[in-house]
């Protein structure tokens, strides 16, 4: 039987799990398992999968520069 890693957890590697940055077996094994038993879980990583279908699908033209200047601007805060 496998640990669950809880909601917590799972959360915080939400997004490196749907990017593919995670790359030890053990711990997306940990992570699936508990998609598999959290209702929570398994809804929101629907609805991100879904709107990032959605985004690739209706982006058709680049981003203006105004808009990746500022997101570039967002990002190096973090």
């Amino acid at each position: 039987m496998k640990h669950d890693i809880g909601c917590l957890h799972a959360i915080e590697a939400f997004y490196a799990y749907l990017d593919g940055e995670i790359d030890d077996p053990d711990a997306i094994a940990e992570f699936e398992h508990h998609l598999d038993h959290c209702r929570s879980c398994f809804s929101r990583i629907e609805m991100e999968r879904a709107l990032r279908q959605r985004i690739q699908k209706t982006a058709k033209n680049d981003s203006p520069e105004v808009l990746r200047d500022r997101v570039a601007k967002l990002m190096k805060k973090f």
